[in-house]
């Protein structure tokens, strides 16, 4: 019998290895310390992940941004207002339009050559070519005096000219079969300011399935007007040659012999 002074002892409580045994206990253990390592390496791996993908998408975004390109030979910057080139089919633009632009050549005093396009306008004569640009993907493009090779990107290679002029050489290693129905199609997406469709038609231009989207757009207050020539090669290979001049300048010789001999001596890649 407890002490009337003393307070009341407590009921002794069983260890817990009588209740549950050993075994168990051991076992409930190492699930714990599984389940803590897995969070750990989780929260690490996954740090390590994120910084490895973000400096990979800086790293890469060349290989990127060639891969993932739009268009039938660049179409999008058809479409857009800040220059670019057409479409010869609905395939993505090939990843070799990303090629540095170090990998290109650029010889000067070659003659205007190459070619039997007739062209839209009519002009029989040519500018005096002064330097021929052979880019890395494999073709190669007279070039006039005043012009001069700009850039190369996802859409293509970006060439300009005098007074505005600018042209960009784009393709693609699965063109469309009509390149008409391609231009009718890419149209529904035009973005352009101004947006005016003059002609999409059939044309002749040496041997291959061509087509010409012809329109203007305005730009900064002036009026711009384009002839996008999409063409197929053979059946991995399209390109675009979209060329661009002042609205004012379209009627004048020396933009009829520059578009002239922009065609006459392109040569695609061989």
């Amino acid at each position: 019998m407890t002490p009337p002074d003393l307070p009341p002892r407590p009921v002794p409580r069983a260890p817990i290895t009588d209740v549950v045994p050993k075994r168990t206990l051991v076992i409930i253990a190492v699930v714990i310390v599984l389940a803590v390592l897995g969070v750990v390496l989780a929260l690490t791996l996954g740090d390590g992940d994120g910084d490895n993908g973000s400096k990979g998408s800086k790293s890469n975004s060349g290989a990127k941004a060639g891969s993932s390109a739009s268009a039938s030979a660049g179409a999008d910057d058809t479409k857009k207002d800040n220059g670019g080139t057409g479409s010869t089919g609905g395939a993505k633009t090939d990843s070799t339009a990303t090629a540095p632009a170090a990998g290109n050549t650029a010889s000067s005093g070659t003659n205007a050559s190459g070619g039997t396009g007739d062209e839209a306008d009519g002009s029989s004569g040519g500018a005096a070519v002064v330097k021929t640009y052979k880019g890395s993907q494999g073709f190669s493009i007279g070039l006039p005096a005043g012009w001069s090779y700009q850039s190369t990107d996802s859409a293509g290679v970006r060439f300009t000219g005098p007074d505005g002029q600018k042209l960009l050489v784009a393709w693609t290693s699965t063109p469309k079969g009509d390149p008409v129905a391609d231009w009718k199609n890419q149209e529904q997406y035009m973005t352009r300011s101004g947006y005016t469709r003059i002609r999409i038609e059939k044309v002749d231009y040496r041997s291959w399935n061509t087509a010409d989207w012809e329109f203007t757009y305005e730009d900064g207050g002036t009026k711009y007007r384009t002839i996008d020539r999409g063409f197929v090669v053979n059946s991995h290979l399209g390109y675009a040659l979209m060329y661009t001049a002042k609205d004012a300048n379209w009627g004048s010789e020396l933009r009829k012999d520059t578009w002239t001999t922009l065609t006459k001596t392109f040569e695609p890649k061989s």
